[in-house]
């Protein structure tokens, strides 16, 4: 539901019950100007002990003189009386947890001084609309209100394999608007032009130079205080070991949107370069992706324990250095050497390259091919619609 939210000049209201439903809504109408008159047949939330609350049973006359009721009290008979009467008698009605019964909903409200910024889900969702009020709560406490507010964006974007074919409309119009780009070393330079001439590239992982991820995340920030918009152009999809989660957060905590763009990944780019379906009915019901590689260059292989005894796919990204170490961890844990699989190398270039054989092969397989690679292992990789 879309509603229009507004702010309320204050009005006089009546809420109905003295329970914890009731003492929520009263936190809320307190925190404005509006007159609060309660009625209870009993107070049942400590909120209320020293508060003015009318212990009564309501009548439906108590309602007059009102510009809006809430109805605390959980009762569907109440709430449907309110709602067929409030024409005539002139209020607006909340009630509470049943949307059918209600003219209006409460906001999640984050407030520092007279600045107040309100949050509504149209009542879908109150959980979420809290959790949205409680980030601006922490941005008003610590905000620094004495200058306005930068216009920076910063962009995550997925660049793809490397050609522009694979490159998504998205990804393409969002490269077009960048005044700085922050490229990973995947970033073919077909791309980087696609930038425009004022833009400012940098290469923050080129061949032996690479920046770490706390300078990358402080450039990103910096770019953007300066109300620049600032790219961050990987390969493959950011969602997929890369590192999308660290700058995404850094980003949001220093009080920009990420806003994310999809990419296409190598994992599967390689699949159809090979000519190969990691999905086939009656033989592989799902793809396993994972990285040979862990952070410090250490090796990776929790998942060798399950070539060749999984229904999945296995995708192996940034395994050709690790070929030797993949055998030979395969060997002592045995696995099946046997298992088909397919090395996918320099996706998207002249030297694209894809070399079939079988797990045990891994070493010699990988002379034959450079970096960056990709290995899919299992039943399908030995079927390839390309070599019919």
């Amino acid at each position: 539901m879309r509603v229009l939210p507004v702010a309320l000049a204050p009005k006089k209201i009546l809420l109905i019950g003295a329970g914890k439903a009731a003492a929520l809504k009263a936190r809320g109408v307190l925190e404005s100007d509006c007159e609060l008159i309660v009625i209870a047949k009993e107070i049942a939330d400590s909120f209320f002990d020293k508060r003015s609350v009318t212990i009564k049973s309501f009548e439906l006359a108590d309602a007059k003189g009102f510009d809006a009721a809430i109805n605390a009290t959980g009762d569907s008979d109440l709430s449907k009386l309110l709602w067929e009467n409030r024409r005539e008698l002139g209020y607006l009605l909340n009630c509470v947890d049943q949307p059918k019964f209600c003219d209006f909903y409460f906001t999640a409200n984050a407030r520092k001084d007279n600045l107040c910024v309100s949050v509504s889900s149209g009542g879908s969702s109150p959980k979420l609309a809290q959790y949205a009020r409680d980030l601006c709560a922490a941005i008003l406490a610590g905000g620094d209100f004495g200058k306005p507010p930068n216009n920076g964006e910063v962009y995550l974007i997925g660049c793809g394999t490397g050609g522009i074919d694979n490159l998504t409309i998205g990804a393409l119009k969002a490269i077009r608007s960048l005044e700085v780009a922050l490229c990973d070393n995947l970033i073919s330079d077909e791309i980087k032009n696609l930038t425009s001439k004022t833009c400012l590239k940098i290469d923050v992982r080129k061949n032996n130079h690479a920046l770490s991820q706390e300078e990358i995340n402080d450039l990103i920030v910096k770019y953007a205080n300066e109300g620049k918009i600032v790219g961050r152009l990987k390969g493959g999809d950011p969602s997929i070991f890369g590192r999308l989660y660290e700058e995404a957060t850094f980003i949001a905590s220093n009080g920009f949107v990420p806003r994310t763009i999809g990419g296409v990944s190598s994992a599967f780019a390689a699949c159809q370069v090979a000519g190969v379906a990691p999905t086939i009915r009656d033989l592989a019901s799902g793809a396993l992706i994972v990285s040979a590689h862990l952070k410090g260059s250490r090796f990776n292989g929790d998942w060798i324990d399950l070539a060749g005894k999984t229904p999945y796919t296995i995708i192996v990204l940034m395994a050709r250095g690790f070929a030797s170490v993949i055998v030979k961890a395969a060997r002592e844990r045995g696995a099946d050497l046997n298992v088909p699989c397919v090395f996918v190398s320099q996706i998207d270039s002249d030297q694209e390259t894809s070399v079939f054989g079988v797990l045990g092969d891994l070493e010699s397989m990988a002379r034959q091919i450079a970096k960056p690679a990709v290995l899919i292992i299992g039943r399908c990789a030995a079927l390839s619609y390309k070599s019919l």
